[in-house]
């Protein structure tokens, strides 16, 4: 392993911890008007015995295994976590993580708060499956270097670019989930990606959940895990946004009545497209065409 002697017996289970690097943040992160704050940031070599167990800590915690193994306890079960691969720890509620005790791991470490971790979080259903794993894990030991280069100065300078690491890491993680939700080994998953295709063809029409799981050939259960997975959300309410987006561009790229506009979109209730586009968007969908044009 890099920057450490080797241990007298050749045996990577008894070799001291070394800590490499360790930094909070100097900044008053509660003031700070950015979206995300990191909070901390390391880069350590465990020992066989390393391990830390809380019942909670504020924002996320992301460690890179580099090498070694590691396991991390999220939820009340125990994952697996090897070179190249990352943990996402919700440190908010009860969580461990600790070193395999014949090949400890080394690890890059960060912890990171924001509104939005925690809608990602369910989104990418972090509880049931915290670990990651990417097509160029490279990038993602880059992001964490770049992470500790950042809140060793203090500056405000760095806690805006806390934005574009933060920015990075949710592509990342999004990215890496969503290729294992598609993989093509998985018939049902293949399934998924025509049931897309239709959607968006078919979007005017009536889609119930018979419709959906048909289209995909997966049953109920197994649809409602998908998009879960896949988009955070509901088959339907799915399509409800997905539909809102066509109204959008409707509303501003025609003269359209928004009658009109919700009749299109799939609507045939143009006081329940009122409603929902107003619930979603935040105002009417006149004063949505008043602001956009």
């Amino acid at each position: 392993m890099s920057n450490n002697a080797p241990p007298t017996d050749g045996s990577l289970s008894s070799r001291p911890m070394r800590v490499f690097e360790s930094h909070y943040s100097g900044l008053d992160t509660w003031s700070s008007p950015f979206n995300y704050r990191l909070l901390r940031a390391g880069h350590i070599a465990a020992s066989a015995d390393y391990r830390i167990e809380r019942e909670r800590a504020p924002g996320h915690e992301f460690i890179f295994c580099l090498d070694g193994v590691g396991h991390v306890r999220v939820g009340g079960t125990v994952h697996r976590v090897e070179p190249g691969r990352l943990a996402w720890i919700p440190v908010q509620r009860p969580h461990a993580h600790f070193a395999d005790p014949v090949t400890p791991w080394e690890i890059l470490w960060l912890r990171m708060d924001g509104a939005n971790l925690n809608r990602l979080e369910t989104a990418l259903a972090v509880e049931a499956d915290p670990i990651f794993a990417f097509t160029d894990a490279t990038a993602i030991q880059e992001l964490m270097r770049d992470a500790l280069r950042q809140i060793s100065s203090h500056s405000m300078q760095a806690a805006a670019a806390t934005e574009r690491i933060a920015a990075t890491l949710v592509e990342k993680l999004t990215e890496s989930r969503s290729s294992h939700l598609l993989d093509p080994v998985e018939a049902s998953h293949r399934g998924l990606a025509r049931l897309m295709r239709e959607v968006r063809t078919h979007y005017t029409e009536t889609w119930t959940v018979d419709r959906f799981a048909e289209t995909c050939r997966v049953s109920k259960s197994h649809l409602f895990r998908l998009f879960k997975y896949g988009f955070g959300q509901t088959p339907h309410n799915w399509l409800r946004g997905y539909r809102l987006s066509q109204a959008k561009r409707l509303l501003v790229e025609t003269d359209e009545t928004v009658a009109a506009v919700a009749l299109a979109v799939g609507y045939d209730d143009p006081l329940h497209f009122s409603r929902d586009f107003r619930k979603n968007v935040g105002v009417s969908p006149r004063q949505f065409r008043t602001l956009e044009r």
